[in-house]
């Protein structure tokens, strides 16, 4: 069982400078960026995959040109993926839904899943939208742009009546829209809707649009999205079989019910479709995800053991801790989800330590750009002050002396500004055009510029560097600009420290320091006067446990507090792939990663397929574990496993040394080896060194004896099967 997850350009700073809240450098071009596979190594990278969606690849030419360009695994592509790494692409059908059809055509997909080098790419699905509606009207939002009409202005009569969708529409769809509606297909402009293309009954309106480019009106909608789906499964299945590709093709499936899902699985299957994604379930409870996997699964089963096959399944957004069982037990493959990377930055309840442990990360807040200047320097002051605290409440040390530390920084930083103004201001590389070129001199050529910027606030180093762009020496600007810009400071700057004396008060009493009780003071201070009182509870959870210092995870144990501080994309992102690797573990916990596998032999090289080496030459083996759920299937060798969908190896050596390299590095990654191997082949050294790595090797001269310890380590029953719905009264399968 793998677990995908979408790549949506998560990165981070490598550098991020937290005690200053500064990149490590002004352009992002320039930063060293790292995803979550560059911040984790082989053994704990919480993810088996990446999903890249080309709705989020197009939003950036510059990466749509990289990655078609040089493909998701180079350098050069800037997501750098290491090879091991397996990747889906799709066409990204949650950015469409609102239009008509898909934006792509069967031969363009597969193109770019070749220029992208993905391990997987997916056929064109259309999301099957569930309403209260059977009918569509779907209206290019183009036509609104020189309208008097907004699209809040339709009339009620028609949005009760039917469901209105708008988009807006491509300028030129793919050909194959003209089979379906010739009237939208190569249009060279659009007219402006008018407010009589409304008049009247819903019908009437509905006629109007009959023949008109800027709408189409669909009587059925979801049965219309359903069959273009499977439609360009068969299609895009004769494609691939004649071309050739690189990739492993997966065809997504689309439904509104258990029923229409496992019919469309059915469908494919006998297409001779070996991987099936079930789409359009993102968002859904655990109950119906559970519904569907389990119809879909029971049709793969059946599939699987009529014809000695095995299929693996995909359930596209999933992230259901409570829904584990179920994906196991109904045979799915892998899955993919975002959700607990992106809980970190939406809403509460956003740092992880389990599904039944989760805290609010302490806001400290950036001041808003649309306050005047003296309320952004009173908010970066307050969380300066508060930032320092945490730190200190972390690592144990005195709170007051961080606060008394952190204002003598920042007294130099503002006493010694005037005094560089007045000798540097008209220095050469202050004469530049660009604004990101003078703030990046200033950053660094004075002492304490980024101290200048966390203190006192962004807005306020922004607008120095402006004068000193503008300053020009033979018409300087008059030193009183720079000086009123101090002088506001200072004001606001007077009453800091704020909190050192009370706390180191309450030290002394105590006899201690880094107490609850004393970073609670600034907490209980700060959060009423940024707005967030109603967290206060929340936050006393948060102070009270300290979940971070329980995670052994690389980015608590690096940043520890950091993490758990909610305050821009360093720290969120951060926490985003925290809160993945909590969820990982639990995976792990719940579906075991397991590998089952035989040694292969020379013959392997003569089938063009693993599959068909395994069927045919290892017939008793295959017979007993191809259905298996959770497992990962295939042969080894000392060039390391060869899985069972894949094509077969050139050549084949069992060679114990170099086994004893490639297999116990691949199964560091899993918590269970089962070997059928009853001519014992593999080397007892090679067992060892896997077994070295954590991983537990089981070997059997029975595969029927191997299929039963497998279900066994599972907990599943030895005759497994997806539990049938007919007691819920769906269907019969």
């Amino acid at each position: 069982m793998r677990f995908f997850v979408p790549e949506w350009d998560d990165n981070v700073d490598a550098h991020y400078d937290f005690e200053h809240d500064e990149h490590s450098e002004l352009g992002t071009e320039e930063r060293e960026l790292q995803y979550i596979w560059d911040i984790f190594d082989y053994e704990t990278t919480p993810i088996d995959g990446v999903l890249i969606s080309r709705e989020q690849v197009e939003e950036s030419a510059t990466k749509f040109d990289q990655l078609t360009s040089y493909g998701v695994y180079d350098e050069q592509s800037g997501l750098d993926i290491p090879d091991w790494l397996p990747t889906i692409s799709d066409c990204g059908a949650w950015g469409y839904k609102s239009l008509p059809f898909p934006p792509y055509d069967n031969d363009e997909m597969l193109a770019f899943y070749e220029e992208l080098d993905v391990t997987v790419g997916v056929t064109i699905d259309h999301l099957v939208l569930g309403s209260g509606h059977d009918s569509r009207l779907y209206l290019d939002k183009r036509a609104f742009a020189d309208s008097s009409l907004t699209p809040n202005d339709l009339p009620e009569e028609l949005t009760d009546e039917v469901d209105v969708m708008v988009d807006e529409w491509p300028a030129e769809w793919p050909s194959y829209v003209k089979e379906y509606d010739s009237t939208v297909y190569d249009v060279s402009s659009i007219e402006p809707f008018d407010p009589e293309d409304f008049d009247g009954d819903p019908t009437k309106v509905i006629e109007r649009f009959q023949d008109d480019p800027r709408a189409i009106y669909r009587e059925d909608d979801m049965e219309f999205r359903y069959e273009l789906t499977l439609d360009n499964a068969e299609e895009m299945k004769q494609l691939y079989d004649e071309n050739g590709y690189s990739f492993r093709l997966m065809v997504a499936i689309q439904g509104w019910d258990p029923m229409s899902y496992t019919r469309a699985a059915k469908q494919v299957l006998d297409l001779g479709y070996q991987y099936v994604g079930i789409g359009g379930v993102a968002g859904s409870n655990a109950a119906r995800i559970r519904d569907i996997v389990t119809g879909v699964g029971n049709a793969v089963k059946e599939h699987e053991r009529n014809r000695k096959t095995r299929v693996d399944t995909h359930v596209f957004g999933f992230a259901k801790t409570d829904a584990f069982d179920a994906i196991g037990k109904t045979g799915m493959s892998s899955f993919d989800s975002a959700s607990m990377l992106r809980s970190a930055w939406t809403g509460g309840d956003n740092y992880h330590l389990g599904s039944e442990r989760r805290y609010d990360a302490l806001r400290v807040r950036f001041g808003s750009n649309r306050d005047p200047l003296e309320k952004q320097i009173q908010t970066a002051l307050r969380g300066q002050e508060l930032l320092h605290s945490l730190r200190a409440f972390d690592e144990g040390s005195s709170i007051s002396e961080a606060i008394r530390e952190w204002h003598a920084d920042a007294t130099r930083a503002l006493d010694e500004l005037a005094p560089y103004l007045k000798e540097h201001r008209h220095d050469d590389e202050y004469d530049r055009r660009l604004l990101r070129d003078v703030e990046e001199h200033f950053r660094d050529h004075y002492d304490h510029g980024r101290e200048l910027r966390a203190s006192f606030s962004r807005t306020l180093r922004k607008r120095i560097i402006k004068l000193l762009r503008d300053d020009d020496p033979e018409s300087p600007i008059g030193f009183d600009e720079y000086q009123e810009l101090i002088e506001t400071v200072r004001e606001e700057f007077e009453e800091f420290p704020r909190m050192a004396e009370t706390i180191e008060q309450r030290e002394e009493f105590s006899g201690n320091v880094a107490t609850f009780d004393q970073i609670w003071l600034l907490v209980e201070d700060y959060a009423p006067w940024i707005g967030d009182e109603r967290l206060l509870d929340e936050y006393k959870r948060l102070l009270r446990e300290e979940p971070w210092r329980e995670c052994d995870c690389r980015i608590c144990e690096e940043h520890g507090i950091e993490v758990a501080i909610f305050r821009a994309n360093n720290r969120n992102r951060r926490r985003g792939f925290h809160n993945t690797k909590r969820f990982y573990d639990q995976f792990r916990e719940a579906l075991p990663k397991t590998l089952v596998t035989t040694p292969a032999s020379e013959s392997l090289t003569s089938w063009s397929t693993v599959e068909g080496y395994l069927l045919t030459e290892r017939e008793d083996f295959w017979s007993d574990v191809h259905d298996l759920p959770v497992a990962e299937i295939g042969a080894i060798s000392a060039d390391g496993v060869h899985e069972w969908w894949s094509e077969s190896p050139t050549s084949v050596s069992l060679d114990a040394t170099e086994m004893t390299a490639s297999i116990r590095d691949f199964c560091t990654r899993y918590q269970n080896l089962f070997l059928y191997d009853p001519d014992e082949i593999v080397d007892q050294e090679v067992i060892e060194a896997i077994e070295a790595k954590g991983c537990v090797v089981e070997s059997h001269r029975d595969s029927s004896e191997l299929r039963a310890a497998v279900l066994d380590r599972l907990g599943y029953e030895s005759e497994f099967l997806p539990e049938f719905m007919i007691q819920k009264g769906l269907m019969e399968f």
